[in-house]
Order: structure tokens, then sequence, then C-alpha cells
């Protein structure tokens, strides 16, 4: 392969790829069941949201909730970018190393709202509502920051209507499904169940909600961070059967 070549995600990456976007939807549905009716990820559907509240028949949310979320997305992309922004013709690595810093920022962000949150028995009362709704919304900027730096071995971090457009697209275009998109209709599913599991646990025991998300992205990072398996020795009978003339 040619140093100045893509490089693809490999398997430890597709699986992080997949875990974040659980993480994502975990974090989405939380704060909009517990956090105002906003999303902390989905930008598209808060400026959605933002425009509804000014006129007056969104129900009795008002713009505050949506600049809120849109403002700790918009700080946690802003901080993030500069430190993994590629400079021009800098070749592609699986994961650069300020990616894996700055998600491991987002863990640690993350670490710290499911804290809060279970200190708060679940049910913070403002203004560290607002607290909580800006910080979950800045750990998705950075989640998205960072695996954008990644270049084609990361992707989108928190926004997957491109990659369901590009699977129907490929699903019923002349060209096959290959295992790339496999792995971005398993993001699909990790969002979903991302979702469904953090719903479930704020039904059941709302003071741990916010372990959720954090699972998710915590599993994720190990799978970056861990060392990679040692190559295999060759036998010794394959050593001798090379040895001969």
């Amino acid at each position: 392969m040619s140093p100045n070549e893509p490089v693809r995600p490999g398997r430890a990456q597709w699986a992080a790829l997949i875990l974040f976007a659980g993480a994502s939807g975990a974090v989405d549905v939380l704060a909009f069941i517990a956090l105002g009716r906003v999303f902390a990820g989905v930008m598209t559907g808060n400026l959605v949201l933002l425009g509804l509240s000014f006129t007056g028949t969104g129900g009795e949310g008002g713009p505050a909730a949506p600049l809120l979320a849109l403002a700790g997305y918009v700080a946690g992309v802003a901080v993030v970018a500069p430190f993994t922004r590629r400079r021009q013709g800098e070749p592609e690595t699986r994961w650069p190393r300020a990616v894996v810093r700055w998600l491991a920022a987002e863990v640690v962000l993350l670490a710290a709202v499911a804290a809060g949150w279970a200190a708060a028995d679940g049910a913070p009362a403002q203004p560290w509502l607002d607290v909580v709704l800006v910080a979950v919304a800045a750990a998705m900027g950075v989640q998205s920051a960072a695996l954008a730096g990644a270049g084609a071995a990361g992707g989108p971090g928190t926004y997957f209507t491109g990659i369901l457009t590009r699977l129907v697209a490929r699903a019923t275009g002349p060209g096959s499904v290959g295992l790339a998109d496999l792995g971005s209709l398993a993001r699909l599913v990790a969002l979903a169940a991302g979702a469904a599991t953090a719903a479930l646990v704020y039904a059941a025991s709302a003071p741990w909600a916010m372990a959720v998300p954090l699972l998710w992205a915590l599993v994720a990072l190990a799978c970056v961070t861990a060392p990679p398996p040692l190559p295999r020795a060759p036998s010794s009978s394959a050593g001798r059967l090379g040895s001969r003339p």
C-alpha cells in the first residue's frame, strides 16, 4: 500500500465507529426526554425546533433549549477541529493520536456528566439541567470533530442521514453492497440500539441513565487504544519446509 493512499477503517476502528454511534443515540434520546425535548448531536433537528419555537405553535418550549444545545455542540467542534485538522498532502492514518486523545476527553466529559446526574438522583434542578444539556452537546461536538479528523478511517460521529442515503442508493443502484456498507448499516443499528438502551434505563432507574452513553463511548475508546495482537510466529515445520531447496 502506498504511504499516501487513504487507509480505510480496520476491525478495531469499525467496532469503535459502531459503538460511538450507539453513544450518540443514547445521548440524543436522553437529551430529548430529559433535557428539554432537543437533541445533543443532531443539529439539523435543533435548528428546526429553534425555528418552531419562534412561531408559538411548538408547545411550551421556547428557544432556550435548542440554542443551548447548538452552543454546546459548536463549542465542542470549535475546540477540537484545529487540533485534528490535516495539513495539505498529509497522509491519512487509521487513528491519529490527536483523534484518540480528544475521544478520551469526550469520555471524561461524559463520565463527569454521569457522576453529576447520579448525584442529583437523575433529576437536576435548574440551572444544572441546562449545564448538563450544554455538556452533552459539547461531548457530541467533540466526537463529531474528532471522528471527522480521522479522515477516511473515521466518518460522521453524530449525523447519519448521509450514510442512510448512500446505503439506499447502493442497494437500489447497479453496484453491489460491500463490507463497508455492512459496517455503515451496523452503525445505524447501533444508533437505534443506543437510544433504546438509554430510554429503557432512564425509565427503570433515571439516576443511572447517563451511564449508558458513557459505557458505549468507553468501550469504543477501548477498541482503539488496546494494543494490537502480536503476529503469530512461524511454526518450526513451516521454517523447515521454507529452508528446503
